[in-house]
């Protein structure tokens, strides 16, 4: 799925656009511990799609490290400028959507998003 349909599907702006606009999107995860995040992401999966409530700029620093390509910002949450800003340095596309995280990742679910595979 493109960023744009990610967008249409879950009522989301484009905060940055600096990035991989284009790529395809099969995956997301969803947290507000950036740790777990650490934890669970393989950097061999595919393009993902992280959702969460965190602004600060750790989730931009958790996602450059991953190399997760776009971020979904819950809940209309403001977004600090030195977090968008630092998403743009790292060329990743920072979404928000006014829903909560549970609607999010349904809606997405039923629009064939999948779930990040992982293994304890």
């Amino acid at each position: 799925m493109k960023i744009n349909e990610i967008c249409k599907t879950v009522d989301a702006e484009i905060l940055q656009s600096k990035g991989r606009l284009h790529i395809d999107i099969h995956t997301a995860f969803a947290a507000d511990l950036m740790s777990d995040t650490l934890f669970i992401i393989m950097r061999d999966e595919d393009p993902l799609l992280l959702i969460t409530g965190v602004t600060n700029l750790s989730v931009v620093r958790t996602a450059s490290i991953l190399d997760i390509p776009a971020v979904m910002i819950v809940r209309g949450k403001n977004v600090p400028p030195e977090t968008i800003q630092l998403a743009e340095q790292n060329e990743i596309v920072l979404l928000r959507s006014k829903h909560i995280m549970f609607v999010v990742c349904g809606l997405l679910y039923k629009a064939g998003i999948q779930g990040v595979s992982w293994e304890m």
